[in-house]
């Protein structure tokens, strides 16, 4: 398949007919009945897979996971959210996972679900977060995380084949077999039934014979029975028995049973785990070192929010700005749209040459990003954005813009599962004979002891012996934040080889350093002198106003990233060492040859690590990825980019010369 292809989403065109309902115009076909729609959803899909009865049957703390084929308004979904709070137990969790080719419009979107007023809190919840239509998985939060959605934009049997999860009901839905064939394939029965739990029900508005035949040959019984309004039958079925996982280096581990979880590490990416476990609802107590949350590299005044974006997308930009999003959700909803600590100002990358406007003219020129992602501006539109004089024309990331770090730290690390001890230094982490792990201090004596512990203190983490293999190097970084001079203030952040954002409590924040070999912790005046010159490479005037700033309003801040030899974090689950040498020894001497039985996983140990300078667009992402591995739910992310992620990879490449 052609690259540029592979990755260009089309969004939906929408025709709307005399009663104002949806039709899309690449199907010709409807979206959700004509008579009601909502009555037919309720029929079909709830009352077929026989929801509400088997919700009332829940264990509290239980998941349930639904899947769909076709997000399209997202009717479905909300009717399930109506439904499942007015018959699942509190503490239970609905996953509903959903996959759409073609996404609606944000205005599409909200013209078509206010046909439904009583449904009109759940569609202005979905609206608050509903993603852009970039490629990918979109995982969204609602009720405090006890609803999660996740969007899969793409191909169905693609999408499918990407998910990590286990599917109790299926919702069979999309546009009629007869306008959209390619849709109800066998690749696409294959992947449900690949996914589907013990016992995994289905419903589908359809009783086209070739569902019915294959949906029998993935291993499903199928009935007919009457089907809603005009039509007169329709299909529902289960799956008798789930498929077998097949062994694989990067397979996820089996789930430690656990209503406690200790998580060493209170900066971004520490906090992020805590609060991704407590959501799932366990009780998580943080131990650090120093004396409050985002004591380390995490405490700057100060950072960016954005993803660079190349002109195809590559593996690793698809993480970043799958991160990027899923932390400019988290943002609305754990500091709020209006708080001071946070703010979607808008971001340029400014080009700083010829070679840097070509790249950016030919990135938008591929059409893989829309523009509610980013656009190009001249020099002019970037300075009516920006408020200042520029020298450079640039992309535009209109939701882009600037954390104050610790105060995120300090909202994730807020929820009521959550308990923080500071001035805890863990010396050792031992595993127990009985299962779980013990954390140590210096003097020998027992911390903590919990069956699952997240890991997530940076190049720290190598000192405790079960990581001290893990390929992690400290980088020094310097940010200065100098007293705002006179004249008008910058209104968006400005990135190129370095950044700048708008003024926080009358003191501008920019830099950074990049100093692979120096372990010094003092501020330097030679790093201030370097972060001027980048500023003053981006804004000329605002640059020469803050290099007259005087000694005394200088400010600055030191900070150890971690990162690892590709660049991208370690997140998941830990192997042991040795074992895991051991069991895949044979691919020394023949890159093909078959290894039997799953990775050897030291139960209950997960990292969050080497989020290097890109932590606030990793490390919540990375957070979830932890959480749903420890907890057994569907991933955030295709496996093959959680796979990019696994802590072994660089172990598993060394041994098999395979690129990851």
């Amino acid at each position: 398949m052609n690259n540029d292809r592979q990755h260009r989403l089309e969004p939906a065109t929408i025709n709307w007919d005399p009663e104002g309902q949806p039709l899309a115009n690449a199907y010709q076909d409807v979206y959700f009945s004509r008579s009601n729609g909502l009555a037919e959803t309720r029929y079909v899909f709830l009352e077929h897979n026989h929801l509400p009865t088997r919700w009332h049957t829940l264990p509290e703390g239980a998941r349930f996971c639904i899947a769909e084929t076709g997000f399209g308004t997202g009717l479905n979904f909300l009717a399930t959210w109506q439904a499942w709070t007015e018959n699942a137990p509190a503490k239970a969790r609905l996953h509903f996972i959903s996959v759409e080719k073609h996404p609606l419009s944000a205005k599409d979107l909200g013209r078509a679900l206010a046909l439904w007023p009583e449904l009109e809190p759940q569609a202005r919840a979905l609206l608050a977060q509903y993603p852009p239509p970039c490629q990918g998985f979109h995982q969204l939060a609602f009720d405090a995380g006890r609803i999660q959605l996740t969007l899969l934009y793409g191909e169905a049997a693609e999408c499918f084949a990407q998910l990590d999860g286990r599917v109790d009901a299926w919702f069979l839905d999309g546009f009629a077999p007869a306008k959209n064939p390619a849709m109800w394939s066998a690749p696409l029965f294959e992947q449900i039934a690949r996914l589907s739990s013990d016992n995994a029900t289905f419903s589908t508005f359809t009783a086209a014979g070739a569902v019915r035949r294959g949906l029998q040959a993935a291993g499903f019984t199928v009935e007919k029975v009457p089907g809603f309004g005009h039509k007169r039958e329709m299909l529902r079925g289960r799956r008798t028995d789930a498929a077998a996982a097949v062994a694989h280096w990067a397979q996820r581990p089996a789930v430690t049973p656990s209503r406690h979880a200790l998580v060493i590490g209170a900066g971004i990416a520490g906090a992020s785990a805590a609060y991704a476990l407590a959501r799932r609802g366990l009780s998580v107590t943080v131990l650090d070192a120093g004396n409050g949350p985002a004591s380390g590299a995490s405490g700057n005044p100060q950072g960016i929010l954005y993803t660079k974006l190349p002109a195809t997308p590559t593996q690793e930009s698809r993480i970043h700005l799958s991160g990027y999003l899923f932390s400019l959700r988290l943002l609305k909803t754990a500091l709020g749209a209006s708080s001071p600590d946070w703010s979607s100002c808008g971001l340029l990358q400014l080009a700083g040459d010829t070679a840097a406007a070509q790249r950016h003219e030919q990135l938008i020129a591929r059409g893989h990003y829309p523009d509610e992602l980013v656009r190009q501006v001249s020099r002019a539109q970037a300075e009516t954005l920006a408020g200042v004089a520029l020298a450079q024309p640039g992309l535009y990331f209109p939701d882009g813009g600037w954390v104050h770090p610790p105060a995120l730290c300090r909202a994730l690390l807020a929820h009521e599962n959550i308990q923080c001890r500071y001035g805890i230094s863990v010396d050792r982490l031992i595993k127990q004979e009985h299962g779980g792990w013990a954390l140590y201090d210096a003097a020998g004596e027992v911390i903590e002891q919990a069956p699952l512990v997240v890991v997530a203190t940076a190049a720290e983490a190598r000192r405790l012996a079960p990581l001290d293999t893990l390929p992690l190097k400290p980088i020094r970084g310097q940010v200065s934040h100098f007293n705002a001079p006179p004249g008008p203030a910058l209104k968006t952040v400005l990135c190129g080889k370095g950044y700048i954002a708008p003024p926080r409590g009358q003191r501008y924040c920019f830099g950074a350093t990049f100093d692979l070999h120096s372990q010094e912790t003092a501020v330097r005046a030679e790093d201030h002198r370097h972060n001027l010159d980048r500023v003053q490479e981006l804004c000329p005037d605002l640059g020469a106003h803050l290099a007259a700033t005087a000694d005394d309003q200088r400010r600055g801040r030191v900070g150890f990233r971690c990162s690892s030899p590709d660049y991208l974090p370690l997140a998941g689950a830990v192997v042991d060492h040795d074992a895991f040498i051991d069991q895949y020894a044979a691919l020394r001497r023949d890159a093909k040859a078959t290894v039997e039985g799953s990775p050897p996983h030291l139960p209950g140990l997960f990292v969050s690590l080497g989020h290097g300078s890109k932590g606030l667009t990793t490390a919540p992402l990375c957070g979830e990825l932890v959480a749903a591995l420890a907890c057994g739910d569907p991933l955030p992310l295709e496996q093959r980019l959680a796979q990019a992620l696994n802590p072994a990879r660089f172990l598993f490449k060394n041994l098999s010369r395979r690129t990851i």
